[in-house]
């Protein structure tokens, strides 16, 4: 297991995730992060009219994604132009759909130095305040994680709030797709799912929580090694539902926001 080469292997025009890729919600079957790095692995692939990048990524799970099987990555592009880009993307097995994804990519420019461009209305980086990830244990050692959290990439988390926020710290340990360099749409994509239950204490066996979907706008991709999550979890019991959500940030500050929702209901 430890020695998987990525996430992913190719098997023609498919990849077929190894056991770093699996999860802890289903026997069998992916964690979200690794498939949204898959997604933007892909999504690179894609050609644009002029040079453009991520900027938002929309994922809806459909059903549990297998570990150990082929999988396919559809890609349309619904709009292509000099400014935007508008792709579809769809995970699918033999079985059919599993994932389905829509990625917003825009022009690159660099405007620095230009006058009359509005300000950041905030220079706050919520992960500033947060313990380097040396100084924070992994989750790895810990009962029930997921293998991808053991194998595919490595998460160091705080254990109590930080000014007031919860914090974590995710990095990769091995490559997205097997004999191939990490794209800079996977290192965006990678950590969005890793805000699920951000700050939250679910008692399993007592509760569940099920996040069908992640989102995330960002204004560049990531820089370094770590990616910082700083954020929160609300519930709302009389409907039974909530959110996390919290910003992403590397060594440079605050790249993108990230948020999921949340369906909690009681065991038994």
């Amino acid at each position: 297991m430890s020695e998987a080469p990525a996430l992913y292997v190719r098997e023609g025009d498919a990849f077929v995730g190894t056991g770093c890729t699996k999860g802890s919600w289903y026997a069998d079957g992916q964690a979200g992060g690794a498939v949204l790095a898959l997604l933007g692995h892909v999504l690179d692939d894609v050609a644009t009219l002029v040079p453009m990048s991520l900027t938002r990524l929309t994922v809806d799970i459909v059903r549990p994604v297998p570990v150990g099987q082929a999988l396919w990555v559809d890609a349309e592009v619904l709009r292509d132009g000099k400014k935007i880009q508008l792709v579809d993307q769809v995970v699918r097995s033999a079985d059919g759909a599993h994932v389905r994804a829509r990625a917003l990519r825009v022009r690159d420019a660099d405007l620095t130095g230009s006058e009359g461009l509005p300000a950041s209305s905030t220079a706050d980086d919520p992960a500033a305040s947060l313990p380097p990830p040396e100084q924070l244990e992994s989750v790895e050692d810990r009962p029930g994680v997921a293998d991808f959290l053991r194998f595919g990439a490595e998460l160091r988390r705080t254990s109590e709030p930080v000014d007031g926020v919860h914090g974590v710290w995710l990095r990769l340990r091995v490559p997205v797709v097997a004999g191939e360099p990490v794209r800079p749409s996977s290192r965006i994509a990678l950590p969005m799912d890793l805000v699920n239950l951000i700050g939250a204490d679910l008692q399993r066996g007592r509760a569940t929580a099920i996040n069908p979907d992640v989102s995330a706008h960002v204004h560049r991709p990531p820089t370094g090694e770590w990616i910082a999550l700083a954020g929160h979890t609300r519930f709302a019991h009389g409907t039974g539902r909530g959110f996390s959500m919290a910003t992403m940030s590397d060594a440079d500050g605050v790249f993108g926001v990230t948020s999921t929702s949340q369906l909690v209901q009681p065991v038994g």
